[in-house]
């Protein structure tokens, strides 16, 4: 595995460690075993930062892979096996949360990111451009509510809903965007720095700690999918003790 990819991969595994101490937070906020507010200051920001790294993170990777060589058709399997993972969330939080189900979280963002993304591979300043243009149309429709839901996926927030994980591509594209556009950039800086030279410096080595980290990220579907009905039985099962 290359010293990219650890770094990386750690990076996204310092991003579940905040996403569960976060989840965690909210159980216990849940179950009443907390009193905190989630919905200002610090704790309304902290999840959205998390979320945002997670998706820059999957952009970077998206514009990797197509710099690898990477086809359209391994995106296609991507975005389907993704697709269906978010379709299982949906399927299982509606009965939990009702309303306020998951119906196009982060999940089905990356799902269908993995296939509008890829015009904008190898093209940072596309994508940037893009990438900026969601974030205002996003800040535009932000405090707006629309009676009609089939448009949520986009940003047209529909009134009256509250989902647990929402991120429309309407600004949270944005972010796969800016990280593939840093990856291109990154890339390129690389390429015209080592042109004519055959000698490759050695790479450190990560250590304990970063590679820790790596091969939690490199597990990060699955954490996600474990942790939080874990949290949820965990939160359940204390709130009953207390009573």
């Amino acid at each position: 595995m290359s010293q990219r990819s650890v770094t990386i991969d750690a990076i996204k595994g310092g991003l579940v460690g905040l996403m569960v101490v976060y989840h965690a937070t909210y159980v216990a906020v849940m179950f009443g075993l907390a009193d905190i507010d989630l919905f200002t200051g610090f704790w309304w920001l902290f999840p959205r930062m998390i979320a945002g790294g997670f998706v820059a993170v999957s952009g970077w990777n998206l514009a990797e892979k197509r710099g690898r060589g990477g086809s359209f058709g391994g995106f296609a399997r991507r975005a389907g096996m993704l697709g269906l993972v978010a379709l299982a969330i949906s399927a299982v939080t509606w009965p939990a949360l009702g309303k306020g189900f998951v119906f196009f979280g982060v999940i089905h963002l990356l799902a269908l990111s993995s296939i509008i993304a890829w015009p904008l591979l190898g093209k940072p300043a596309l994508a940037i451009a893009v990438g900026l243009g969601c974030l205002a149309g996003g800040y535009a429709l932000g405090g707006q509510r629309f009676v009609f839901p089939w448009l949520a996926w986009l940003g047209l927030r529909p009134a009256g809903l509250h989902p647990a994980d929402y991120l429309p591509l309407l600004p949270w594209f944005a972010f796969i965007a800016f990280g593939a556009a840093a990856n291109d950039m990154k890339r390129r800086v690389a390429a015209g720095a080592t042109h004519g030279t055959r000698k490759t410096a050695r790479k450190p080595d990560p250590g304990v700690a970063t590679r820790a980290l790596a091969a939690i990220g490199k597990r990060s579907l699955v954490v996600y999918l474990v942790h939080l009905p874990l949290l949820y039985a965990i939160g359940w099962s204390l709130a009953a003790i207390r009573l």
